[in-house]
């Protein structure tokens, strides 16, 4: 006969993870976050992979810091500058970046062209792209200047490095609208 005050184990628990709850929205940003991330991963491998064996006049593309860029531009200042850090981190590690220099040069070029996008220039493809231009044609000569500076390259390959700016720009037109896309998983970026 059993008796009233004993002893029973506690309930099985499942793991930790089982108490984890996500609202919808926290699962769609999750998601938006990933999808990012996995845009850049594919740029990175068919920068390095597939893009860098066909060179025009010595100079291939630059996608990664042209996805930071219109992600940053298209996420606005406060989380795509997050963003575009943290990635800057992420592509110096991969072995791509030009040095240790990339990350304040690509978080910096993010923060100013979207400060400026959002305070003088409308919403839209013609803004975002002019704006990545600008960052694109900034990132590439501060690059040179400073391969410059420490002797890594001379002042003849000036030309390669912008053309290496303006290859990345005919990619760009493609990427703002996969971007945009992703952009509107879990509700609107950002409103001005």
């Amino acid at each position: 006969m059993a008796r009233k005050y004993e002893f029973k184990p506690d309930k099985p628990v499942s793991g930790a993870l089982s108490k984890l709850f996500l609202t919808k929205k926290q699962r769609r940003s999750v998601l938006r976050w990933s999808l990012y991330g996995l845009v850049l991963l594919v740029l990175s491998v068919l920068q390095d992979v597939l893009l860098c064996r066909f060179r025009l006049f010595g100079a291939t593309t630059e996608l990664v810091p042209c996805g930071i860029f219109l992600i940053c531009l298209t996420e606005g200042l406060e989380r795509g500058c997050i963003f575009s850090l943290c990635a800057s981190c992420v592509y110096l590690f991969s072995g791509s970046a030009a040095g240790n220099y990339s990350i304040v040069f690509i978080t910096a070029l993010s923060v100013a062209v979207t400060y400026f996008r959002q305070g003088y220039l409308q919403k839209g493809f013609s803004a975002s792209m002019l704006c990545t231009a600008a960052a694109m044609i900034l990132y590439e000569l501060a690059v040179f200047f400073i391969g410059l500076f420490f002797s890594m390259t001379t002042i003849g390959r000036i030309g390669t490095h912008l053309l290496t700016a303006l290859l990345t720009l005919v990619v760009a037109p493609a990427l703002y609208p996969l971007l945009q896309t992703i952009s509107t998983i879990g509700g609107e970026a950002w409103k001005e």
